[in-house]
């Protein structure tokens, strides 16, 4: 017998490649990287549909959910067994997973030898059903010799409203369908709503349409649609003016899919215009906007330079002078306090240069970059919560460890991760109260979480405390020592470079709690594009 059949939809090549080899030794494969394409495939397909989809949740277009809802919804494939993968693990996102269809779901990052297992059980059953449903069918067909027509009907049925929905994706405007070889065109929705065309004026040609292109557009869009159709191409798109009922003109993108048959001649062409006028003009106000922002750049960079070098320099002189002065054996207690002061002042103010760099890096699309290497997290937390005790001597930091801390991360973006987290955790929470943070080894990675009691994070900023800019309610003690609300910021930064995720729970009696998954291995593109773009920078 044959190894199952097995289409997986992930637009990651690196994921693809991952549940490739976790499957190719017992199934046969097949990628796609657009939900489209695998559902023209499977319209296509005559007895040799899948036995099991392994579908991504988020998929750039049409998600890996709507996929399966749609695979449920045609009569040829609504039994498909469905496995999804996501890196979502709340039993919200787990039961909005079964109700749209799926028939199981593996959480990333997923281990190979249960990918495998969990697929290779539902292709069983496939086969199982699949076989009593072939012998369903004989029996049948003995005493009713209709049956291959109306499957062929209902096939036909769907996969017509498979090519409609699938243009009326592209577009939600006005919606055509063309055959090439009667130039008869069908006019589904949207000419007399969108471009304001009288239903009795409009004509089922494609010369109707050609008309009212615009003059200056019209050979290049004719000819363009001619060349796409008799060619190999299964799609086509230009930009042209279109005129409206009234005689002005519309700014349209135009957008179809070519069906072909075995000889490869289109049989149908199924299209959809969309109104973009509006979008031109915003575009021209943007393109404006933008020229007068290009004059900033310059500045922003010297404003880089200053902080990476004209400050820096006098805050490490700073620093080398007190930690000097801290060393002197004839220091009193005041000076001392003193000292002590100016150095936790240079620190912060440290903190606060190494945070707008990072801001301003990410804030121009190079992401931060990470250098990960093995490492025991258990032992960098440990050291990093000794320097932040030093720090704060008149608080109290409890940890505690459970698991391996074995993996790769990088351990100076780790450390600051957990020095935002507590520094936060230290400014809103009560001076008498103890902050608790526990490293936890899981099979699926590292758990990291900050808890202090205190005040709440207001819920309307729970929602966006993440967000740069953005802190929780201050109090009278904290004035003079404010932060410019950019460590929460990096450190979703951080988390999200290692492929990781952070979030926050805050209640008045349960205090508030920053929790950190990290994956034992950073995604290797995520990690690698990073160190490129900063090579880039630093050139």
């Amino acid at each position: 017998m044959p190894p199952p059949r097995v289409w997986v939809l992930d637009d990651s090549s690196v994921e693809t490649e991952a549940i490739r080899r976790a499957l190719t030794p017992a199934c046969q494969v097949e990628t796609f990287i657009d939900g489209a394409a695998l559902l023209e495939k499977l319209g296509q397909e005559h007895g040799l549909l899948p036995e099991v989809l392994v579908l991504d949740w988020y998929l750039p277009g049409m998600s890996g959910l709507e996929v399966c809802r749609f695979v449920r919804s045609g009569p040829a494939t609504s039994l498909i067994p469905v496995l999804l993968l996501t890196v979502n693990t709340r039993a919200d996102d787990v039961v909005e997973a079964l109700a749209a269809g799926a028939n199981d779901y593996v959480f990333k990052p997923f281990r190979p030898v249960e990918l495998e297992a969990r697929v290779l059980a539902l292709a069983r059953l496939e086969r199982q059903r699949r076989q009593l449903l072939e012998d369903e069918r004989a029996r049948r067909m003995l005493a009713e010799g209709t049956l291959t027509e109306v499957q062929a009907a209902e096939e036909r049925a769907w996969r017509s409203e498979l090519r409609f929905r699938l243009a009326a994706r592209a577009t939600r405007d006005a919606v055509w369908e063309w055959d090439p070889r009667t130039d008869a065109v069908d006019w589904t929705s949207g000419l007399h709503e969108l471009f304001g065309h009288v239903s009795g004026n409009i004509r089922d040609t494609r010369a109707w349409w050609a008309e009212r292109l615009h003059p200056e557009d019209r050979e290049r869009v004719v000819r363009g649609l001619r060349q796409a159709v008799s060619s190999e191409s299964h799609e086509w798109q230009d930009t042209y003016r279109f005129q409206r009922g009234d005689g002005t003109w519309a700014h349209v993108v135009d957008r179809c899919h070519i069906v072909r048959d075995s000889d490869n001649q289109a049989v149908q062409v199924v299209g959809a215009m969309q109104d973009v006028t509006e979008w031109q003009q915003t575009e021209a106000e943007r393109l404006r906007l933008l020229s007068e922002v290009h004059a900033q750049a310059d500045f922003e960079r010297q404003l880089i330079g200053i902080v990476s070098h004209d400050l820096r320099n006098p805050l490490g002189a700073i620093t080398l002078a007190a930690s000097l002065l801290a060393q002197r054996p004839d220091a009193d207690d005041r000076q001392q306090r003193n000292v002590q002061r100016i150095l936790r002042a240079a620190e912060r103010a440290t903190r606060m240069i190494r945070d707008l760099l990072d801001f301003t890096r990410a804030r121009q699309g190079r992401g931060l970059p990470i250098y990960p290497r093995p490492m025991d997290l258990h032992e960098v937390v440990h050291a990093a919560l000794d320097e932040l005790q030093a720090a704060w001597p008149e608080r109290r930091i409890v940890s505690e460890y459970e698991g391996t801390g074995a993996g790769s991360w990088d351990p100076d973006r780790i450390v600051q991760v957990l020095g935002n987290l507590v520094g936060n955790a230290m400014q809103y929470s009560p001076p008498d109260t103890v902050v608790r943070v526990m490293a936890r080894g899981e099979d699926s990675g590292i758990v990291l979480e900050v808890h202090n009691k205190g005040l709440p994070i207001p819920g309307d900023i729970q929602s966006r405390i993440f967000e740069p800019l953005e802190r929780g309610v201050e109090r009278p003690e904290d004035r003079g020592m404010r932060s410019i609300g950019l460590g929460l910021y990096i450190v979703r930064s951080i988390v999200l470079a290692h492929g990781g995720t952070v979030e926050a729970h805050s209640t008045q009696e349960q205090g508030t709690t920053f929790t950190v998954h990290l994956p034992r291995q950073p995604p290797v593109a995520l990690a690698t594009k990073a160190a490129e773009d900063d090579g880039q920078a630093a050139g």
